[in-house]
């Protein structure tokens, strides 16, 4: 019923490099898909035919449920619209055995439809081991990218969240340009892993 992963995310991005999720978010049309010009050379172009899919959000098994709204809804200014207590009994959650009790809040950002977290806790075993952080992102890992619209704002605001890791501070990365002639990219952002190692890139496109 629910879609989960044990650490983030959105861009299904395999790479820690800053930026990086922004440069393969970005990626153009598929080939031999009409697109309308862009008009933002950071953009890419606006596809006219739609692909059959959507990636409606990311859902994060997580410790403690008030210890990452004070991150997701607190500090990154999210919005719940949906936070209820149920049973499930997927095998990825009850592993063949009897339903198990969970919280599951959904967190939304701009969109009313994509670009979703869901964080689900537990309720049936409220002491989870913590989670050890990697200290190098491989195979499987996931990073959830996000565009703020004030980078160092939104960063030291996830700074101040309890169980919150910054690997990355604040920094400008340069990115080639989409266009040939065009200004190069300037991203501000930031990395860190929140409280149950789900890593999480922040930022923001700089004006050309």
């Amino acid at each position: 019923m629910f879609q989960s992963v044990k650490a983030l995310f959105l861009s299904g991005v395999l790479a820690a490099g800053l930026g990086l999720g922004f440069a393969v978010a970005q990626q153009a049309a598929p080939s031999g898909q009409s697109a309308e010009p862009a008009k933002d050379p950071t953009k890419i172009a606006t596809p006219v035919e739609r692909v059959p899919i959507d990636i409606r959000r990311t859902t994060i098994i997580v410790r403690d449920m008030e210890t990452s709204l004070k991150l997701y809804r607190d500090g990154l200014g999210m919005r719940v619209n949906y936070d209820e207590r149920m049973n499930v009994s997927s095998p990825a959650f009850a592993q063949g055995g009897p339903p198990r009790p969970i919280r599951l809040v959904l967190l939304n950002a701009n969109d009313p439809w994509i670009g979703w977290i869901g964080l689900i806790q537990y309720t049936d075993q409220p002491d989870h081991p913590k989670v050890k952080q990697p200290e190098v992102l491989g195979p499987g890992s996931h990073i959830m990218v996000a565009a703020v619209a004030d980078a160092q704002k939104a960063c030291d605001a996830a700074k101040t969240a309890p169980g919150v890791r910054m690997v990355v501070e604040p920094k400008v990365s340069v990115y080639p340009p989409r266009i040939p002639g065009a200004p190069p990219i300037r991203v501000l952002g930031c990395q860190f892993f929140d409280a149950d190692g789900a890593y999480l890139e922040l930022n923001q496109t700089l004006p050309q």
